[in-house]
């Protein structure tokens, strides 16, 4: 085991140069360091950030935020998964705050209140899952690192302790070949606690200078051992190069940094190679995070653009906030444009990080309010609502008074009056929509169905009395069509029978009495012993019987008074042009023919008076 005085000794090869092979063991270890330098916290910090600047998901929907947070649960890289995952609920919460804020103003609507309220939904739920999952994976996986680390820390100790009892036996034929297994169990085993890396090196390495150093080959030993570390940091070198050459930088700088650490985990090379090996990782390294500065910086354009983009957005939605109306077409309207305005919002991409949560608040406070007051609106139409309920009720009410009634007539004005004043009023809460116009529904429905099949029962009736009525229109136009001796018995006794049947369909009535009075008329008019004044008679008694009948008569005396007039205008006309016949060579043959027609219109002229006055006896 190393006593204080081995420590001592330790210090001391490391601040002279005692030997050539001292020196170069020495410039190893500054090479060690150097690398420890370029990959301590800081650098890994920054470059950690530079990755968290490269991601943005504020434009992103609810469903493909869930998709982009599930992507990450399972990744290896599980420090990268949760900052990432950070960002994708910073993008998430707000849309998730204004849906159940929504959510919420709708159940108040539909149910009055809050209360029972609850927001479910299956997006959300797996979305917090798979975020817990996320940072449950990055405690466990920095659990395990940390208790490698420690297990690493006590090997590479336990290796220490070794090499300090080698120092002290170097006459043991086998020492050289135990140091190289301490070496390459030195090489497998990982990292340690950062806090105990520099330390843990630094005495590593100046143990292996001073047992090189008691040995006479030490020189050749290590520099075979710096080849060796030559040609793998010339391989990094090499995978280091075509990281350029990749699509993703983000992605790059990621590998980047794993080859730091691979680069920082070999042991030195010549002293000659040192810089050059150093200087051509790092300049390839440069390179790099040149292009990831330049897509920074690019990209930052894009988020500008996008900040300009959600400011004009913001400005947009500004008015929806002191929007009101009385009207609910004019709010679902106006509901309709900010959820336009929101369709446009989500599909802008991402903003600096630094604005981010100001134009968010800036523009979901807007949103909010406008919801707000949507909400307060409708609290009001509610309670006018609930009155239009009670008003509703009252009428259901009064509709089941009618149900069972038989006053056909009188129910159904009544029930058709309370159908007026039903449209009148307004609406009722949307739970109670459904069920109140089912009552009031069931008590109509219930009286005109009652009606409905009494109608029916009495159309079959009428129907069967349209059958009756048509086969006694069929046996008068027999008597016609036989020639029967007119007789006013028959008559008389085919009017009784048709009068006497009950009613016919409606729309049957007055063209059955049409076809009924037809069939008289063609009866009458095949009497040959008969006058004019006889088949007028004869009709008459018909027409008795017809409700109405008489105003068939009175249309014909309108006729027969219209017929009369023209003649006896003609008659003037005629009488007035003989005095214009008396110059004429034709005038005794004009006069003729004129004096006929004169009397026979004359003659025409007594014959409808005649039949005038026998109408208006019969009318009597």
């Amino acid at each position: 085991m190393g006593t204080p005085q081995d420590e001592n000794q330790t210090n001391e090869l490391q601040e002279s140069n005692v030997t050539e092979n001292t020196a170069s063991q020495l410039d190893d270890v500054a090479d060690m360091d150097d690398v420890a330098d370029f990959g301590d916290d800081d650098a890994k910090a920054t470059i950690e950030e530079e990755l968290q600047e490269d991601q943005d998901f504020s434009g992103l929907s609810k469903t493909e935020l869930l998709k982009e947070i599930q992507k990450l649960v399972g990744n290896t890289d599980v420090v990268k998964a949760e900052r990432i995952s950070k960002k994708i609920k910073e993008s998430f919460d707000p849309i998730r705050i204004a849906e159940e804020s929504a959510a919420k103003e709708q159940f108040k609507a539909d149910n009055g209140d809050v209360e029972g309220f609850e927001y479910t939904d299956s997006e959300v739920k797996d979305f917090y899952e798979a975020f817990r999952t996320i940072r449950t994976d990055r405690r466990q996986h920095f659990e395990q690192m940390q208790k490698m680390r420690d297990d690493n820390l006590k090997k590479k100790r336990s290796i220490i302790a070794q090499v300090k009892e080698l120092i002290e036996n170097t006459d043991d034929m086998g020492v050289m070949t135990k140091v190289k297994e301490l070496q390459k169990e030195w090489k497998a085993t990982g990292a340690v606690p950062q806090q105990f890396a520099e330390e843990i090196y630094k005495t590593y390495g100046a143990l292996l200078d001073r047992f090189y150093d008691q040995m006479s080959i030490e020189f050749e030993l290590k520099e075979l051992d710096r080849q060796h570390n030559l040609k793998a940091k010339r391989s990094l070198i090499e995978r280091a190069e075509k990281l350029i050459e990749m699509e993703n930088i983000t992605e790059a700088v990621q590998h980047l940094n794993a080859l730091h650490e691979e680069f920082r985990s070999i042991g030195p090379v010549p002293k000659e190679e040192k810089d050059n090996i150093w200087n051509s990782f790092k300049e390839i390294s440069d390179k790099i995070y040149d292009i990831k500065r330049k897509h920074a910086e690019e990209f930052k354009i894009v988020l500008d653009a996008n900040m300009k983009l959600k400011q004009a957005l913001c400005l947009k939605v500004e008015p929806f906030s002191s929007f009101n109306t009385d009207r609910i077409k004019e709010w679902n309207e106006e509901t309709k444009k900010l959820l336009a305005v929101q369709k446009e919002w989500e599909t802008v991409g991402p903003v600096p990080r630094e604005v981010a949560n100001g134009i968010n608040k800036q523009f979901w406070a807007n949103f909010k309010q406008f919801f707000a007051n949507k909400n307060k609106f409708f609290e009001v139409l509610e309670a006018e609502r609930a009155i239009n309920l009670e008003k509703k009720n009252a009428l259901v009410k009064k509709a089941e008074e009618h149900k069972e009634s038989t006053d056909w007539n009188g129910s159904s004005d009544a029930l058709i009056s309370l159908q007026k004043q039903w449209k009148s009023i307004g609406p009722v809460p949307e739970k109670f929509r459904d069920s109140v116009y089912a009552e009031f529904k069931a008590a109509c429905d219930a009286f005109f169905d009652r009606k409905r099949n009494k109608r029916n029962e009495d159309n079959k009736e009428f129907l069967e009395n349209l059958k009756k009525k048509e086969e006694i229109c069929l046996e008068i136009s027999k008597l016609t069509a036989d020639k029967t001796a007119f007789d006013q018995a028959i008559i008389e006794e085919k009017s009784s029978a048709f009068f006497e049947i009950g009613f016919v369909p409606r729309k049957e009535k007055d063209a059955i009495v049409d076809k009924f009075v037809a069939a008289i008329e063609a009866f009458v008019e095949t009497a040959t012993d008969l006058d004019e004044k006889g088949k007028l008679q004869a009709l008459a008694a018909v027409f008795n019987h017809i409700p109405g009948g008489g105003n068939r008569f009175r249309n014909q005396e309108q006729n027969i008074r219209t017929k009369v007039k023209n003649l006896e205008d003609d008659i003037a006309l005629w009488q007035n042009n003989l005095a214009f016949f008396a110059n004429s060579k034709t005038a005794n043959k004009l006069l003729e023919e004129y004096n006929v027609k004169i009397d026979d219109a004359k003659v025409e002229v007594v014959k409808l008076k005649d039949q005038l006055k026998v109408i208006q006896s019969l009318d009597n």
